[in-house]
């Protein structure tokens, strides 16, 4: 099944969607998957259908405030998919998701405070969509980065490069996740982007930030 099969409304195009499915399938069963920010699952379904050619059978933990924006409702829209400002959006998401992998852990609320009901264990994916601003996205990483394995852990940040679109005041706080990985360069080592079609850029985890 591909994710455009099931015309999930999406923020990230077709080759961030094949990518997933190619870092999925070459899952190591070291770790979970974990996703910040999933809305209604575009970025979610080809990761686990990638996990599941793998052979996966950990929980994929989604944490989202599943609360339609204006924003989300204006992007589904033009997607053929009619939102309400403030829908709840969890069973939107599920329903999607479900039918490729159905151990989902769904947590709603506001980030960093739900990642306080993450089981502490190994992360062998990580998407982070929803923190991409301080100090929500510094705390997020602090959060999880202990549950990082040194050499595996591939850490999806899908507004890698959304500063680029800005200025002033908002480009200075949307360059958190640059800011970040420029901090630990050593830790860090880009694996894939598309700097003129997206924000996205993947990065696989080398060793344990300095302070860690």
């Amino acid at each position: 099944m591909e994710t455009s099969d099931l015309k999930i409304p999406a923020m990230t195009p077709t080759e961030v969607h094949d990518f997933l499915r190619e870092i999925g399938s070459h899952w190591t069963g070291q770790g979970c998957a974990v996703e910040l920010g999933c809305w209604l699952g575009a970025t979610s379904v080809p990761l686990l259908e990638g996990l599941i050619t793998a052979g996966y059978n950990k929980s994929y933990w989604a944490f989202d405030r599943w609360r339609a924006s204006e924003a989300e409702v204006e992007k589904a829209r033009l997607q053929g998919q009619q939102l309400v400002v403030g829908q709840d959006l969890m069973h939107i998401y599920v329903k999607n998701v479900t039918p490729v992998y159905d151990d989902i852990i769904a947590v709603r609320g506001d980030l960093p405070q739900i990642l306080e009901k993450f089981t502490p264990q190994s992360i062998e994916f990580i998407i982070f969509d929803a923190p991409k601003r301080n100090p929500v996205f510094a705390r997020c990483m602090r959060a999880l980065l202990p549950y990082f394995i040194p050499g595996v852990t591939v850490v999806a940040l899908l507004d890698y490069y959304a500063y680029r679109k800005n200025t002033g005041a908002v480009y200075e706080r949307l360059k958190a996740p640059v800011y970040f990985i420029e901090n630990n360069i050593d830790s860090f080592s880009m694996i894939r982007n598309w700097p003129e079609l997206c924000s996205c850029a993947f990065f696989k985890y080398i060793k344990p930030c300095r302070g860690q």
